[in-house]
């Protein structure tokens, strides 16, 4: 549309107020007639009443720090008013010839030379008009360049002084822009107002409009602005809550009928839709100048999108208690259903999707084929309380997109959040997978960009019943990224897997209900990286820490943190590696040389390191100020408590054979195999070891 729909004046007018003029000047009148000056007219004293710090007033009214008067240079006295003995002063002594001699310029009687100071009375018979002694200037009548020229040759005219002040009293009578009323105010009559003020402001003079105050002049400009906007403003039909090009409606469904493919439906208030099936692309979004977004309701159905696009733009959108599309044929069990090539997106839009109360277990949005779903622009998906999954896809070719930009993505109480082949790209966002009643994500590839606690952002799979991240590749950039509480693996990579240096993970309390992992890295992985500066806390998991299939380097530098994971979910005879497990024919693990990994327990053997027989490992030696805490478990029923002492290296933990000091057969071999240089070792093959100390230590 080509103007905005009269919604809120106060957003209106307060943005035009903003537009103040640079051209205004600060002024103030000049004294007028109920005005009084503070000025001393020192003509009218004695001169015993003109002492220092006495303000001086010209001719003019004006006090100047620099009075006009002649002074004496022998007495100080003005204007031929001299002290008693001044010699300036003097009478002719007895017997003189009765001359009175000017002892600055010799002059006799009065008659003093044309530049002598003490020049200050009229003579007799002169007309009365006092002389400049530097420009020749009559009664305060400077030339231009005189030095002693008095301010009171800046002083405004009445008629100036008059003309500015018509101006300002024809402004003052106006309203403020800021109580401008689109459905109130009289526009035709108002601007016929202000174009009158206006005209008026701008036939004064320079001199005249530099004494119409600043503030007077933006209230004629904001004016001016609010006026403007008015004029582009249409008033919305009673009852109308769409428009397309010009042509309102009263429904958003009668709008949608009577767009055509590709149209923009401007939604002019709160609406409801009974569902939409559509095979035309739409946009459908904000008229511009409303007060607050408007809100679409789906009361009946959801969406049914056959091979289009759908936007929603600028609005909220509410689809709660919806089990199913409008073609209820083949898609009666999801809310939203795309079927090949067609394709969501939401700008700027908080949609909230919450099946409670539905009772045919649908799916929240599932895609059949190549679709694509866009949450941009501070967008806000938030899919609640679904029997089946958040986002589920049907066969096809892999090639499905979920774009979350500057957004938000929320999933929550749903059987699964990602559920299939999904790309999902998360770029300044949130993305919390959270308490699902299957996996937080099953298969999909994720990359996570600038997802930081900078910016407030961060991604987080925490809480799900099963898997947290269950990904195919899994790229991590300048992220935060959290899989908390998960009953399966926190996190599980059958890809791509790169943790960049500005990243930082947080795996924690996993695989509480199966033999699974922290983090589960498996023979596709084949050129793993986290890389110098990142941070890895994989801690209190209960099964293996870390879970090493594949070929992964963790580079020196990495703040790389392993420890009070407990593999005891597999029994005495398959808990292998508490902290660490290394294992299979392509299994290429490379640690920093500084990972702290210690007091990690398993039941069978390795508690805090095992390399199976075709495995490699490389890692260093232990650390300054690692002590053994905590619950130690030595068979499936039975627990010990470790003895609080400090390790000092690392030490044999083989099944049969473990090391122990505290009870049963004494066992403590220590391995100490590490280059002196670079204080790594590497080792192939089977090897278990803790991180312990020797029989002989004594901690006193």
């Amino acid at each position: 549309m080509s103007k905005n729909f009269r919604r809120s004046a106060v957003a209106l007018v307060l943005a035009t107020t903003m537009l103040l003029s640079s051209q205004g000047v600060l002024t103030a009148f000049a004294v007028g007639e109920n005005e009084t000056s503070t000025a001393v007219d020192v003509l009218a004293l004695e001169p015993s009443q003109i002492t220092e710090g006495t303000d001086v007033a010209n001719e003019s009214g004006n006090v100047n720090d620099d009075p006009l008067e002649n002074v004496c240079e022998i007495c100080g006295g003005v204007d031929g008013q001299h002290t008693e003995d001044c010699t300036a002063n003097q009478q002719p002594d007895e017997g003189d010839s009765g001359e009175t001699t000017c002892p600055v310029c010799g002059g006799v009687d009065g008659q003093h030379t044309e530049d002598c100071t003490a020049n200050q009375q009229p003579d007799e018979g002169d007309s009365g008009e006092t002389t400049c002694p530097e420009c020749g200037g009559v009664d305060g009548q400077h030339e231009e360049n005189c030095s002693l020229a008095q301010e009171s040759d800046n002083t405004p005219s009445e008629e100036d002084v008059a003309a500015a002040k018509n101006v300002s009293d024809l402004i003052g009578a106006l309203p403020e822009a800021s109580t401008l009323d689109p459905e109130t105010t009289d526009v035709e009559a108002l601007t016929a107002q202000v174009k009158a003020a206006r005209e008026a402001y701008d036939k004064l003079t320079d001199a005249q409009k530099a004494l119409v105050e600043r503030t007077v002049l933006d209230k004629l400009v904001a004016l001016e602005g609010a006026l403007e906007g008015l004029e582009q403003v249409e008033t919305i039909p009673d009852g109308m809550v769409a428009c397309i090009n010009g042509e309102t409606y009263a429904t958003l469904d009668a709008a949608i009928e009577a767009a055509t493919d590709g149209a923009t439906i401007e939604l002019l208030a709160d609406c409801t839709t009974a569902g939409l099936d559509l095979h035309k692309s739409l946009t459908i979004t904000a008229a511009e100048g409303l007060s607050k977004k408007p809100t679409v309701t789906f009361t009946d159905k959801g969406i049914a999108l056959w091979g289009i696009s759908l936007t929603f733009k600028n609005c909220d959108v509410v689809m709660n208690g919806i089990g199913s599309t409008p073609y209820t044929a083949e898609w009666g069990w999801m809310t939203i259903c795309a079927s090949v090539n067609a394709s969501l997106t939401l700008d700027n839009v908080n949609m909230t999707m919450d099946a409670t109360g539905t009772t045919n277990s649908p799916h929240a949005i599932y895609f059949c084929q190549n679709n694509v779903l866009n949450i941009i622009s501070g967008s806000n998906l938030t899919i609640k309380n679904y029997a089946n999954d958040a986002l589920e896809w049907d066969g096809g070719n892999g090639g499905y997109n979920v774009n979350i930009t500057d957004s938000t993505f929320i999933s929550d109480h749903n059987r699964s959040g990602f559920v299939g082949t999904f790309w999902v790209t998360a770029t300044n966002s949130i993305v919390e997978v959270i308490n699902s009643t299957g996996n937080g994500s099953n298969g999909s590839h994720f990359k996570f960009i600038d997802c930081n606690e900078s910016n407030g952002k961060y991604i987080e799979f925490s809480h799900n019943v099963d898997h947290g991240i269950s990904a195919g590749n899994l790229i991590v950039k300048n992220s935060l990224v959290k899989a908390n509480d998960n009953g399966r693996y926190g996190i599980y990579v059958n890809g791509d897997f790169l943790v960049d240096s500005m990243s930082k993970m947080e795996i924690t309390q996993n695989s509480h209900s199966h033999d699974c992992a922290g983090l589960k890295l498996t023979a596709n992985v084949k050129d793993g990286l986290v890389e110098s500066g990142a941070t890895v806390n994989i801690t209190g998991n209960y099964c293996s820490g870390l879970s090493n299939n594949g070929k992964c380097v963790f580079e020196d530098d990495v703040n790389l943190t392993i420890t009070g994971n407990q593999n005891s979910q597999g029994g005495e005879n398959s808990s292998h590696g508490g902290g660490v497990y290394n294992s299979g024919s392509s299994a290429e693990l490379t640690l920093p040389s500084d990972a702290v990994i210690y007091n990690n327990h398993a039941l069978t053997d390795g508690d805090d390191i095992f390399n199976n027989t075709t495995a490699t490992i490389t890692f260093g030696k232990v650390g300054e100020g690692w002590t053994l805490e905590g619950t130690r478990l030595v068979s499936e029923n039975k627990t010990e408590e470790e003895c609080g002492h400090a390790i000092t290296g690392w030490f044999d933990d083989t099944a049969n054979n473990r090391w122990n000091i505290h009870t049963g057969p004494v066992h403590a071999e220590l391995y100490n195999e590490f280059d002196e240089t670079t204080g790594l070792t590497t080792i192939t093959g089977l090897k278990a070891l803790k991180a312990a100390h020797p029989y002989q230590y004594d901690p006193e």
